[in-house]
């Protein structure tokens, strides 16, 4: 009996290349997921702005004021007598951070003035303040924006 050789290869799926795509996605999405802005603020409302413009993408140090009066530095509390020095520790981290300052619309204005007094003082006078982007009537804006004529 004769033996047949076939002259065509055997279909065969590779998966390697396969695997190769599906990381190559999953670092883009990864990637993607970590220059999103994202205002490190708690759970609070933020006030409507309507001079404002949509955050930039950079490294910022998020100062956060609760409704209650709270001082947070990228979440974590923080007393009025360490915010400074909270503030340098992440500017040294991240040398050229931004400061956001997101302030929750029942808080009182005495704590951002008090807070922004601080910063000026301190040599960090060129800050954004976070809101919510004024919206047309009947519509809810959701995207924080920090003011054209803000602490800049």
């Amino acid at each position: 009996m004769y033996k047949v050789r076939r002259t065509t290869p055997e279909v065969r799926v590779e998966m390697a290349p396969l695997i190769d795509v599906v990381f190559l996605l999953l670092t883009f999405f990864v990637f993607a997921m970590l220059m999103m802005v994202r205002a490190q603020v708690l759970d609070i409302t933020l006030p409507s702005l309507g001079a404002g413009r949509p955050a930039e993408n950079a490294t910022a140090v998020t100062i956060s004021i609760a409704a209650d009066g709270g001082t947070f530095v990228d979440g974590d509390a923080v007393d009025r007598d360490s915010l400074i020095g909270a503030i340098r520790a992440k500017i040294e981290q991240a040398p050229g951070a931004k400061i956001n300052l997101a302030a929750d619309t029942a808080s009182s204005a005495g704590d951002l003035l008090k807070i922004v007094d601080l910063l000026s003082k301190n040599g960090y006078g060129n800050f954004q303040l976070f809101g919510t982007p004024e919206a047309p009537a009947g519509t809810a804006g959701d995207q924080p924006v920090a003011p054209a004529a803000g602490g800049e």
